[in-house]
């Protein structure tokens, strides 16, 4: 996948349902900011944090959710002329819930002689203690967690040692997009022209 030259690789996970101009918007800022040379934008199968509290992995919060087909079909449109930003599958493939080491710890052995980022949102970084072997995270990957200017950064442990980048705030979710798409409201400018073709044809969000 990665030419001897690419060494700096970042890694942002997420489910992507759909993913939206944020998602786009702070990868690329992270990888500006942290002089990467990629960035794997990786799919989860199964975020195993998100649907254990709804006891569904149908839904997260309070919308009907794609699978993880769909979501991936999403994410490729979502990047299409970002040639550094690559859509991953490899969480998917391994099925199953999706475990963060189990990612990092597949890429270490693939590309020894590369340095990874694992980029994080500032609300999951206060949870870094919860995730499934952190301590061995922190090991393989550097932790870069995404803040927004103001965000008060008491709630996350400093003792994991995390780096910090400050991205431009852009007030877009996915929860939200989910639940225009359900009430019928446009979501113009919150998802590129080819992932809001994909959602209304698919049909993607309705009851």
């Amino acid at each position: 996948m990665f030419n001897d030259f690419r060494r700096r690789i970042g890694l942002f996970g997420g489910t992507f349902d759909p993913p939206h101009i944020g998602h786009t918007t702070a990868a690329l800022a992270a990888m500006s900011e942290l002089e990467l040379d990629s960035v794997l934008m990786l799919a989860a199968n199964d975020p195993w944090q998100k649907t254990d509290k709804n006891n569904d992995s149908s839904r997260i919060g309070v919308s009907i959710v794609s699978t993880p087909v769909e979501r991936f079909e999403m994410l490729k449109r979502a990047l299409d002329g970002h040639d550094d930003l690559i859509a991953d599958d490899m969480e998917i493939i391994r099925g199953g819930r999706t475990y963060t080491i189990d990612t990092v710890s597949e890429l270490s052995n693939r590309y020894p002689e590369s340095e990874f980022f694992l980029i994080i949102g500032a609300d999951v970084a206060k949870d870094f203690d919860s995730w499934h072997e952190p301590q061995e995270i922190l090991k393989k990957v550097n932790v870069v967690v995404l803040t927004r200017p103001g965000v008060d950064r008491s709630e996350i442990d400093e003792e994991w040692n995390f780096s910090f980048l400050d991205i431009p705030p852009i007030d877009i979710s996915a929860n939200e997009i989910r639940l225009r798409v359900s009430m019928g409201e446009s979501i113009e400018g919150m998802v590129s022209d080819s992932v809001e073709e994909y959602i209304l044809s698919a049909g993607l969000y309705r009851d």
